[in-house]
Order: structure tokens, then C-alpha cells, then sequence
């Protein structure tokens, strides 16, 4: 497993104007078999449109996760490469969770906003009507709040994401984080 990161900054109101469209990514969430099953997810209590008003840049990261021939290859079942995905991305995120809440200390009144939540690995509170465990902690993605990331990650860093459309474990697999600054 390899992983490398690129970074852009752009300005806030180009990003969101370009890239945001609540209702088509919403209508997008709700064909994922996890809507409404995590806190970090939609539907949300509160306008997502909302979340980003008032800030001035945007540094968005796209770190990518590519695997190689024999890890792909020793997947031999879509419950396989997915866990060998889920494993994946979840390590990754314990190293970069720490980092953007670096970034929020270092940038006061900033917002980071992340790949998916990872912080309970006995799973989310939501789905049994309980409060978030770590609401000091948790962030969103950027698609739970209406972003397009296919569109903003080719556009601005030259990434086309991937997914497997057959169970196979994919190339790479990227994961979006953003900065939002004041």
C-alpha cells in the first residue's frame, strides 16, 4: 500500500458555487446503505448549506491509497476487498484526524471537514437513538454537506476517483479532506 497526498487552496465562494449542489449529492446519500446510520451523515438537524458561510479559503487534500497488484489480486470476494478498503482507509484516517484538528488549532475559527467518521469502531450511536459519542470530534465529509467530489477532485487536482463496480478492490482509493479558513 502506497499513499501520497496533493493539496490546492482555492477561494471559498469559487469552491462552494462550483461544487456544491445539496439536493443532487443529498439525493446521492440516500442510496447509501449507511444513510441516517451515523451521526456524521445525513440526514442532518440543520441546513448543510449552512456549515460553510463565512469563510474565505478552502485547502482541499486528496490523499490517495493505492494498492498493488498482489494485495488486489489476493481479494478474491467483494466482502474480502472490502474490508482490505475499510482497513485501509480507517488506519489512514487515524493518522490524518489528528492532523486537521492540527489545522483547526493553528487556523482559529476554521472548519476541516473529513473522509467519513472513524472515531467509534464499535460503530455510530445514531442507529440506536443515542447522542454522538465524541461530539468534539466528529466531522463531516464534504459529500454530506453537498459537495460533488468527483467533479472537484478532477477539476482541482487532476484525481478521478474510483469505486468497484464488481467487488473487485479498486487501483486506489482517495480520500477528500478540506480546510475551510476565515
Amino acid at each position: 500500500m502506497k499513499v501520497t497526498s496533493k493539496q490546492v487552496t482555492v477561494g471559498a465562494d469559487e469552491f462552494i458555487s462550483r461544487y456544491r449542489d445539496v439536493e443532487r449529492i443529498d439525493g446521492y446519500c440516500r442510496q447509501c446503505p449507511g444513510y441516517g446510520k451515523t451521526w456524521s451523515c445525513p440526514p442532518f438537524d440543520f441546513d448543510p448549506a449552512c456549515v460553510t458561510v463565512g469563510f474565505k479559503t478552502v485547502t482541499v487534500t486528496g490523499t490517495t491509497i493505492e494498492f498493488d497488484e498482489a494485495t488486489r489480486a489476493s481479494c478474491t470476494s467483494a466482502e474480502q476487498s472490502s474490508a482490505v478498503g475499510r482497513e485501509a482507509i480507517n488506519a489512514v484516517c487515524r493518522d490524518l484526524l489528528p492532523q486537521l484538528y492540527e489545522q483547526e488549532r493553528q487556523h482559529p475559527g476554521s472548519r476541516c471537514f473529513t473522509f467519513r467518521c472513524v472515531l467509534c469502531p464499535e460503530g455510530c450511536t445514531r442507529p440506536d437513538g443515542l447522542p454522538c459519542r465524541h461530539p468534539e470530534q466528529m466531522r463531516h465529509s464534504l459529500e454530506s454537506v453537498g459537495f460533488d467530489l468527483v467533479a472537484m477532485m478532477h477539476d482541482l487536482l487532476g484525481i478521478d476517483l474510483e469505486w468497484s463496480t464488481d467487488g473487485s478492490l479498486p487501483r486506489h482509493i482517495t480520500i477528500v479532506t478540506a480546510l475551510f479558513e476565515k
